[in-house]
C-alpha cells in the first residue's frame, strides 16, 4: 500500500471509528446532542401484599425485560424476611424474581421498584427474535381444536396474498370476529372456547402467525402515561415479516410502553399464601436526558459510560471541559493553513492565544494582545542594540510584559472595570514568545510579513476562541470524546493535501487569467 493510500485509509478508519461510537451513544443509548435536554422517566413499583399461612411460601413474579434498547435502572427489592433470587429464563428473554420463606404468617409485603424511560413504537426488535423460526405444532393434544385451527387458518391463507396480509387478516378475524363471509366464526368460537379475553385472542393469533414460520410473541406490560396508583397489565403482539417489525395493540397504540414479560403466563405465581393483592404503580418524572442515558443497564450502556469523563473527580472534569476543545481549534488551524493559506506566528501559537482569550473575552483580548505585542516589539528592537543573549532578552521582555499588565490592571481597577481581574491570567509566556517570533520574522523577512503573520494569528485565534468557547461545542466534545478520533482522521486526510491554497489562487490569478 502506498503512503498516500495508507494515510487515506488511516484517516477514514479514525473517522469511521469515532462516528460509529458517536452513533451508538447518541442513537442507541439516547445521549442527547444538546445540553439541558430533558426526557420523561417513570418510577415503576410492584407492590405485593398477602397473608401467610404458616407453611412454606414461594412467590414468583416477572420483572421488566432488559436489553440494550430498554432503560430499566435503579432496581430495588424490598424483601423483609424473605429470601430473594433473580432468574434469567434462557430463550424467552424473561426475568423472574423468586421470594421464598419457610413459615410466614400474618400480613406480609414484598416490593420491587425500578426506573425506566420506556420504549417507543420505533424501537427495533432484538436480532435473536428476528432470526427465530418457530416450529410449534398447534393444538396437538386436542383433535377437535386442531381440526378447527386447520380449517380457520386455511380459509385465511386462501384469502391472503403473503405473510403480511395473512397476519393482518388473522388479527382482524380474532378481534373483530369476522370471517369475510366464509362462515368461520364457529371455528373461532371453538378455538377460543370460554375464554374470550384479549390475552386468549392474542395467543391464538400468535399460533396462527407462527404456523406460517413467522416469529411472533405475545407481550405483556404497561402503557407509560400519567402517574397512577393502580396500573393494569396490557397485552399486545409483536411479529417480524420480510425484514420489518410489526406490533399490534388491541387498544389505542401508546406513545411509550414498558414490556414486562413475554408469553401467556400470569404476572405472579404464588404458593402457600392467601389473599394475594398486587398493585402496579407508575409515577411520571422529568429527568435530564444525559442522566437517563447514563443510568441504562447492559454491556453497551457500560461501554458508553466508559468513554467519557463522568467518573472522574469534579475538578478534573472541569479541566478536561476546556482541554477537550483544544483539538477543535487545532483542526480549524490546520484547515485554514492547508486550504486557505493563512500565515501565522508559530504552528499552534494562535490556538494558545485563543485559549488565552477565554480569560479576557474576545474584544478585550484583542486590544490587550495588540498593545502588549506593540510595546514588546519596541522593547525587543531596543534590546537588540544591547546585543543581549536569547534567554536574558526573553526574561527582560517577560518582566516588561508583567509590568505593562500590572499597569493596565491598576488603571482599569481605578475605573471599576472587571477586565483588570481577568487579564492577570493572560499567558505571559505566550506573549513573550510571540514577540520574539515576530521580531525574528521582521528581521529575516520584512515588517510586512511580520504584520501579516501577526494579523493572521489574531484572525485564527479569534475564530478558534469563538468555536472553542461555544457551549454546544464544549458539551459535544465533553460528552462524546470519541469525536477526537474523527478530528484526528480529518487532520490526517488534510495532511495529504498538496494542491493550491485559496491565497495562492488569489495571488496567481493574473497568470490563470492569461
Amino acid at each position: 500500500m502506498s503512503r498516500i493510500g495508507h494515510a487515506s485509509f488511516l484517516g477514514l478508519l479514525l473517522i469511521v471509528t469515532g462516528m460509529a461510537i458517536f452513533t451508538i451513544k447518541a442513537g442507541m443509548l439516547g445521549y442527547p446532542l444538546r445540553e439541558g435536554e430533558t426526557a420523561p422517566v417513570w418510577d415503576l413499583e410492584l407492590f405485593i401484599e398477602f397473608e401467610g399461612r404458616n407453611i412454606p411460601a414461594r412467590i414468583e413474579t416477572f420483572l421488566p425485560v432488559r436489553d440494550a434498547a430498554r432503560g430499566v435502572s435503579a432496581e430495588q427489592f424490598y424483601n423483609g424476611p424473605f429470601g430473594l433470587g433473580v432468574i434469567d429464563q434462557e430463550g424467552s428473554g424473561n426475568r423472574k424474581a423468586v421470594w421464598t420463606y419457610r413459615y410466614p404468617d400474618n400480613r406480609k409485603v414484598l416490593r420491587y421498584a425500578a426506573r425506566t424511560s420506556g420504549e417507543t413504537i420505533a424501537t427495533p426488535f432484538p436480532q435473536a427474535f428476528r432470526d427465530e423460526r418457530p416450529q410449534e405444532a398447534a393444538f396437538e393434544a386436542d383433535p377437535i381444536k386442531r381440526q378447527a385451527f386447520i380449517i380457520w387458518t386455511g380459509n385465511i391463507r386462501q384469502r391472503s396474498a403473503d405473510n403480511r396480509s395473512f397476519a393482518d387478516l388473522t388479527l382482524q378475524a380474532v378481534f373483530e370476529k369476522t370471517a369475510g363471509g366464509d362462515g368461520n366464526i364457529d371455528e373461532l368460537d371453538v378455538l377460543l372456547g370460554a375464554d374470550k379475553s384479549t390475552l386468549a385472542r392474542l395467543a391464538l393469533a400468535r399460533r396462527a402467525i407462527q404456523a406460517q414460520g413467522v416469529p411472533a410473541r405475545v407481550v405483556n406490560g404497561v402503557y407509560l402515561g400519567e402517574s397512577t396508583r393502580r396500573e393494569t397489565i396490557k397485552h399486545w403482539i409483536e411479529y417480524h415479516i420480510d425484514g420489518r417489525d410489526y406490533r399490534y395493540f388491541p387498544t389505542t397504540a401508546p406513545r411509550r410502553y414498558l414490556p414486562i414479560w413475554y408469553g401467556v403466563e400470569d404476572l405472579i405465581n404464588a404458593q402457600g399464601v392467601d389473599r394475594l393483592d398486587v398493585k402496579i404503580g407508575l409515577q411520571r418524572r422529568t429527568e435530564a436526558s444525559v442522566d437517563a442515558a447514563r443510568e441504562r443497564e447492559g454491556r453497551i450502556a457500560a461501554f458508553g459510560r466508559s468513554i467519557g469523563f463522568d467518573e472522574l473527580p469534579l475538578t478534573t472534569q472541569l479541566v478536561y471541559q476546556v482541554l477537550i476543545t483544544i483539538p477543535v481549534g487545532v483542526t480549524i488551524l490546520v484547515f485554514l493553513r492547508q486550504f486557505v493559506g493563512i500565515q501565522t506566528i508559530g504552528t499552534f501559537m494562535p490556538v494558545l492565544i485563543g485559549i488565552a482569550f477565554r480569560e479576557t473575552a474576545l474584544i478585550n483580548g484583542l486590544a490587550l494582545f495588540t498593545l502588549l505585542i506593540a510595546l514588546g516589539l519596541a522593547l525587543r528592537f531596543y534590546l537588540e542594540r544591547l546585543q543581549l543573549l536569547l534567554v536574558p532578552r526573553l526574561a527582560v521582555v517577560l518582566v516588561f510584559i508583567v509590568i505593562v499588565m500590572a499597569g493596565v490592571t491598576i488603571l482599569m481597577g481605578a475605573y471599576n472595570q472587571s477586565i483588570g481581574l481577568s487579564i492577570s491570567l493572560f499567558p505571559m509566556v505566550i506573549v513573550a514568545m510571540t514577540i520574539e517570533r515576530m521580531s525574528i520574522v521582521w528581521e529575516e523577512s520584512s515588517a510586512g510579513d511580520a504584520v501579516k503573520q501577526g494579523l493572521g494569528s489574531l484572525a485564527v485565534a479569534s475564530l478558534s476562541y469563538i468555536v472553542m468557547s461555544n457551549a454546544h461545542v464544549e458539551y459535544l466534545m465533553f460528552q462524546f470524546p470519541e469525536l477526537l478520533l474523527a478530528l484526528m482522521g480529518l487532520c490526517v486526510l488534510m495532511g495529504r493535501y498538496t494542491g493550491l491554497r485559496l491565497s495562492e489562487i488569489w495571488r496567481f490569478r493574473p497568470l490563470v487569467g492569461g
